[in-house]
């Protein structure tokens, strides 16, 4: 899981995911935005489509951040009215609005949720619906430092499936929405075991313990990506 200092996100456990490379078949189309330039209209991996978040994902937004199974090792709770998904929601639109990157709604490719080639419930069959939400926004600390911050958070229903690093590394590798040589940060609570061990596949590296931590959390630590790095580890399927 991944945090943001003013808790407008809220992270995710994810484990033993395969790291899978943006390659898989398509790239990001685009609309234009408001300041004139473009916005993705999906952004394509082997097996998930990534959009921008909008308006109609609400409701599914707002499910996911408000099970606690998807909260089980993080260090914030679970949000507990819409209204709060609400506000939160209009945050990261705005972030697309103004910087042109921002978070991204995770579902299945169309083919992806069966091949074919096996039996329904073999492993690669994702389920319908939200799997998850990634991302990448501006951070501007108390000191007025700005950062590039990490974030995720994943459906329970798709721990262990690869989803999260196969949709962060297709993130970090895109030329448009990715960080490009510049330092990525993430927060995450110092015993979210999962999601260390994600951010450590995505070449994160604990910053200096010395050094202080955007938002606060006593339980939270700070994870740097250096600028420049590859998107992440591909182990063997």
């Amino acid at each position: 899981m991944t945090h943001v200092p003013d808790g407008a996100a809220i992270p995710s456990p994810d484990e033993e995911r395969r790291a899978v490379g943006a390659s898989g078949g398509g790239g990001a189309d685009g609309v234009a935005a408001a300041d004139g330039g473009v916005l993705p209209c999906a952004l394509l991996t082997s097996r998930l489509r990534l959009t921008p978040v909008a308006a109609a994902d609400e409701a599914e937004l707002f499910a996911l951040h408000a099970d606690p199974r998807a909260f089980a090792e993080d260090s914030t709770t679970p949000l507990t009215d819409p209204a709060q998904m609400r506000w939160v929601l209009a945050q990261w639109r705005e972030s697309w609005a103004r910087h042109g990157i921002g978070y991204v709604c995770v579902r299945a490719r169309e083919g992806a949720q069966s091949t074919g080639a096996r039996p329904t419930g073999a492993r690669d069959e994702l389920p319908p619906g939200l799997l998850g939400v990634v991302g990448l926004a501006p951070l501007t600390t108390g000191a007025g430092e700005e950062l590039l911050s990490a974030y995720w958070r994943l459906s329970p229903a798709v721990t262990g499936r690869g989803v999260a690093t196969e949709a962060m590394s297709a993130l970090l590798a895109d030329p448009h929405l990715g960080p490009g040589n510049r330092e990525v940060v993430a927060i995450t609570a110092a015993g979210n075991g999962p999601s260390r061990a994600l951010a450590a596949r995505l070449r994160f590296r604990s910053a200096p313990s010395d050094g202080p931590v955007p938002g606060g959390r006593p339980d939270d630590v700070l994870l740097v990506r250096p600028g420049g790095a590859p998107p992440g580890r591909t182990p063997a399927p």
